[in-house]
């Protein structure tokens, strides 16, 4: 028996005294509270993290300030839990730096000692006077950053890169290892924390999960994406820090939640309205958390290109975005000037649009930017067939995308901005996706790399550096002119900035107390880009697991729901609006409507009731076509007989992904025995996505409209349940806008994936 199995069996036998002592129902439907539930406690003789806390005496500052935080009573019940644990000394030099910090008097959002009480005799404090000195938020801050929701072994990692998410929301530790250039020699080969803590010893169990020991307290940020740039100084990003200054851009990203009128922050109460169709309790965020990606030009990028100052900069923009109206829609559509004067903080002036160009609105480690294949995502990975990870995202600047695209996802994990191949989701030969040098793709432009191991976190999200000029330009728009799967978790950003999206079932757990953690509920304002006509909508989020769906995650929500999504802008032109949804008994029967504002009188209805409950197998008006049993050398994959579907509104969905965790038969296009991308059985297998035939385990992509969408204008779906029926729901996993002559090329077809 291995080491993991007999503490998977200690714990069975915990939750085994549990249940006889309590009803099964009260531990499996905790509250909402992230209180967690303290009747779970032990009965063994393995020890829970709070008890080996506790026998350490080098511990016992760590020890404290998870006491003060309120934390010390999760790490003596029963989860799946890690803690990293600070050793005394790593302690005492963390809140010397604390208390000694002096940054404060040129922030502009930060206080004296960092929240620690001032002491005359501080010098000659012990640490655990110093712990008492800190106030019970602080300690709450770095308790939950040091703990996890999930267990994270030290064979969890996975490279460069590589981030576990914490109990503070949205907030990530980067895990690697010490080279030959740590700054101590003793921390060689160790596993690093932030690049600073060492973990001297590691993979200690206990019956509630791993405890980790480490040389220091792990660094994290305490200041705001401005104040990073700007106290702190990243050496080799002055230029472009000098033209976020200069337009003002600085300002927004102070912003680190979202605030009422009168400053006082957003709060959200579901009451007891959050619960799942079993009657589970789920967790939903009671603040929405603002975070911010910023992708910046290191000073030595700058100078390569001939720009030596903010005045060379300047000069640059003026040559890119001087006259932008050529391939800009929104800017020819709306008449706007181009102001290439010194007005920095006008929207439209070339400086500001560079700098615009730069910032995401959604706050992203670098292995969470695309869903990627690493130690928190292979539970539930599905992505299959040689299928790279492609994601877009709307910048700051007016209805701009930007597409970040993963190359060599099984080797190097490349990550490109605006990476642009022809033909990129067409191909001439059915059933398989195109290559690079096969006659129908040439690479255009290989894209603007970014860099993975220096990426820097921050209280409101994280600074990228890249590799190259990064600007809205007829690359960038060309990019674009592909089929775009816009997926939801996207562009609904609050589910990126409150870390959810690629979160776990299990952190989630242990965010809504040891109760449910598959799903999220959430008031019907939390989200910036969605209304909710009937207050009885419910908003739900599935957490990565088992899905059908892509990325592993899905947006969806049940009851008599009247809602409406704005949708991601594209460049102007004539697309096929489509959604994937699941057929089956609870599917709904519902109504789509577009409209370029949010409100209900600017609705247009398209298109006739849609019954996502239908059968496709039975019901004729599909026009479904089952794959054939028996397969020959003319087989297509389906390819053929999607076009007859289309016909009716109707398309299998696509190959690239299956079913969560059926990722273990090999691709058989390009065979490998460790292909990470691989499917969920073979093509023609029930779990994959494209070919499930069984009503209830399906996928199918249903076409909305077709119609002109403009840059300059916004797109509002609206998605209103025709039934009075509670029991039904809606999925909005993602949704497709597709250039009309990529759906009707007459020499090539859309990528089977």
């Amino acid at each position: 028996m291995t080491k993991i199995n007999n503490k998977n069996w200690m714990r069975s036998m915990a939750v085994g005294a549990c249940a006889l002592l309590f009803p099964l129902s009260s531990f499996l439907f905790s509250s909402c509270s992230e209180e967690p539930d303290g009747s779970n406690l032990f009965s063994t003789d393995q020890k829970t993290i709070a008890e080996l806390l506790r026998d350490r005496s080098e511990l016992s500052a760590f020890y404290r300030i998870l006491e003060k935080g309120s934390f010390d009573k999760y790490m003596g019940t029963y989860g799946e839990y890690t803690c990293f644990a600070a050793m005394n000394d790593g302690v005492n030099s963390y809140l010397d730096s604390l208390y000694n910090d002096e940054s404060y008097l040129i922030s502009k959002a930060k206080q004296k000692h960092n929240g620690i009480k001032e002491d005359a005799n501080w010098n000659n404090l012990d640490v655990m006077a110093k712990v008492e000195l800190m106030s019970d938020s602080l300690c709450d801050d770095i308790a939950r950053f040091h703990l996890s929701g999930e267990e994270h072994l030290q064979v969890d990692l996975d490279g460069t890169g590589t981030t576990w998410t914490t109990m503070k929301l949205g907030r990530s530790i980067r895990v690697g290892t010490f080279g030959m250039d740590a700054y101590k020699e003793e921390y060689i080969g160790l596993t690093s924390l932030n690049d600073v803590s060492a973990i001297v010893e590691g993979d200690i169990e206990a019956i509630n999960g791993v405890l980790h020991i480490c040389s220091n307290v792990i660094p994290r940020s305490d200041r705001t994406t401005d104040d990073q740039l700007r106290v702190e100084g990243e050496k080799d990003l002055k230029i472009f820090y000098a033209a976020l200054e200069a337009t003002g851009w600085t300002d927004t990203l102070l912003i680190e939640k979202k605030y009422n009128a009168d400053g006082t922050a957003k709060t959200y109460d579901l009451g007891n309205n959050h619960s799942d169709r079993d009657g589970n309790s789920l967790y939903y965020p009671k603040e929405c958390l603002v975070k911010w990606t910023v992708f910046a030009e290191t000073d030595d990028v700058f100078k390569a290109a001939g720009i030596n100052s903010f005045d060379d900069l300047k000069a640059k923009c003026v040559e890119w975005y001087g006259n932008c109206s050529g391939w800009y829609d929104y800017v020819k559509e709306k008449g706007i000037a181009i102001s290439t004067g010194d007005d920095y903080k006008n929207p439209w002036n070339v400086v500001n649009m560079f700098v615009a160009y730069h910032i995401l609105r959604a706050g992203m480690p670098i292995d969470r930017i695309v869903y990627e294949k690493n130690a928190d995502t292979n539970a539930s990975w599905n992505f299959c067939f040689g299928y790279e990870p492609q994601e877009y995202f709307e910048t700051l600047l007016p209805n701009t995308l930007m597409k970040v695209w993963e190359t060599n996802p099984k080797t190097t994990k490349n990550l490109w901005l605006n990476r642009y191949l022809t033909n990129n989701t067409l191909t001439s030969k059915l059933g398989m996706f195109g290559m690079p040098g096969d006659g129908d793709h040439t690479l255009v432009f290989a894209g603007v790399p970014v860099d993975r191991n220096r990426s820097v976190e921050t209280l409101n999200g994280y600074i990228h550096r890249i590799g190259g000029i990064l600007k809205y330009d007829q690359n960038a728009k060309d990019a674009l002119h592909e089929r775009l799967r816009l997926d939801s978790s996207t562009f609904l950003y609050e589910l990126i900035n409150n870390g959810l999206r690629g979160a776990t079932p299990g952190e989630v757990s242990t965010l809504n107390g040891g109760g449910d953690g598959n799903r999220v509920a959430f008031e019907n304002t939390f989200f910036d880009n969605i209304v909710c006509y009937n207050p009885g909508t419910l908003l739900r989020f599935n957490v990565m697991g088992a899905w059908r769906a892509h990325n592993s995650d899905q947006f969806q929500g049940w009851d008599v729901y009247d809602f409406a999504i704005k949708l991601p802008h594209v460049p102007t032109g004539d697309y096929e609006l489509r959604i994937i949804y699941p057929p089956m008994g609870r599917g709904g029967l519902m109504q789509f409507y577009l409209g370029n504002t949010s409100k209900q009188s600017d609705m247009v209805a398209v298109g006739i009731p849609f019954d996502a409950c239908a059968d496709p197998n039975i019901d004729a008006t599909f026009g479904y076509e089952a794959e054939p049993a028996e397969k020959d050398e003319t087989y297509d994959y389906g390819v053929a007989s999607d076009q007859t579907m289309h016909v009716r509104g109707y398309m299998r969905a696509p190959a690239s992904f299956s079913r969560g965790t059926y990722n273990t038969v090999t691709d058989p296009l390009t065979y490998s025995a460790d292909d990470i991308y691989s499917a969920a059985k073979q093509i023609t297998g029930s779990n994959n996505c494209r070919t499930e035939s069984g009503y209830g385990t399906m996928m199918l992509r249903r076409i909305i409209t077709t119609q002109r969408f403009e840059q300059g204008k916004d797109y509002w779906l609206r998605i209103k349940n025709l039934v009075n029926d509670k029991n039904l729901g809606w999925s909005f996993d993602f949704v497709e806008l597709v250039p009309l002559d990529i759906v009707n090329s007459q020499t090539m077809t859309e990528d089977w994936y």
